[in-house]
């Protein structure tokens, strides 16, 4: 692969936008990356969906209607790549940090067929990273037409800075959460307010408190980690796919300790220390080199590692 500079974004982050998304948690920012990258990566998410890694076969099982995604696709799968170290992505999330640095985090699918009737339950991700700082962000590209009502990314308005934080949601409660006969002992559920699970009795479901939209293809909502989040399930004639590529700034550093999210490679760094490396791969302001850890699939012990803490083995 050779190294080229990031593209600019088709247009900047405006002052209000970025005030919001610190505000709030979460906008929807549209007319950032053009029709070729969301043509490109759309094509890749199919390919992706329809060849399933050895995380995704092991650790989700949303087959017959249900979510379906995959995650780290960038570490096999050049359009992914591409992404990381070409797209606008880490110039946008310069921006909105304000930041020196940009560095991958990273990249996940989420896909809902058609007639998917549960939601994704809320939650919050940044309990679950391995890692210190508050420069942290998801930016969650449409890839169908979607809105509130039919799995749009829904976000808990200025959840992220709530002080009074419980027990994350973790991918063996997700799962659970998941479960037909786990929603149906819940009892019916509000469409439109996700299944009830830890935090939930706190919301007040007033519209003000809820940021949801109306999106197309190539529309982003990017939103904070530690916001609470979730979306409705799919209606009987159309499904819902998105990419979702989360980048951190300056003041984020490796800390292992922190969390479930899978370190499936090895990442080339000790507590502490600023983000980068192999599993993490800083873009901005100078890249490191994609090619030295390009496809590489996961190491098979922490796979292993990973898939016992969720109750899963390997297909």
């Amino acid at each position: 692969m050779t190294l080229q500079s990031p593209e600019a974004p088709l247009r900047e982050l405006t002052d209000t936008e970025v005030d919001a998304y610190h505000r709030d948690g979460a906008i929807k920012a549209s007319g950032l990356f053009s029709d070729a990258w969301v043509g490109r990566i759309s094509e890749a998410v199919d390919f992706v969906l329809a060849h399933p890694s050895s995380l995704a076969r092991a650790s989700a099982d949303f087959s017959g209607g249900r979510a379906t995604g995959d995650a780290f696709m960038w570490k096999t799968h050049e359009a992914f790549r591409d992404f990381v170290y070409r797209s606008p992505a880490s110039r946008i999330a310069q921006r909105l940090f304000n930041s020196r640095t940009a560095t991958a985090f990273y990249d996940q699918i989420f896909a809902k067929p058609q007639a998917t009737a549960k939601p994704t339950p809320f939650h919050e991700d940044a309990s679950s990273f391995p890692i210190n700082g508050d420069q942290v962000c998801a930016m969650w590209i449409a890839l169908d037409e979607c809105g509130p009502d039919s799995a749009a990314l829904t976000v808990v308005r200025g959840s992220h800075r709530w002080e009074d934080r419980e027990v994350p949601v973790t991918s063996s409660l997700m799962h659970r959460m998941m479960k037909a006969d786990e929603a149906d002992e819940q009892g019916p559920q509000d469409a439109a307010r996700p299944a009830v699970q830890p935090r939930q009795d706190v919301l007040t479901w007033d519209e003000g408190d809820l940021l949801a939209w109306d999106l197309v293809p190539g529309d982003a909502v990017i939103f904070n980690p530690a916001a609470l989040h979730g979306a409705t399930g799919t209606g009987p004639d159309r499904g819902r796919r998105a990419f979702v590529s989360r980048w951190l700034g300056d003041d984020v550093t490796f800390e292992p300790k922190n969390g479930v999210l899978p370190i499936l490679w090895d990442p080339g760094l000790e507590p502490g220390e600023p983000m980068g490396g192999p599993m993490f791969p800083r873009v901005l302001p100078t890249a490191d080199d994609p090619d030295a850890w390009a496809a590489q699939e996961p190491d098979p012990e922490r796979l292993d590692e990973f898939l016992r803490r969720i109750g899963r083995v390997r297909p």
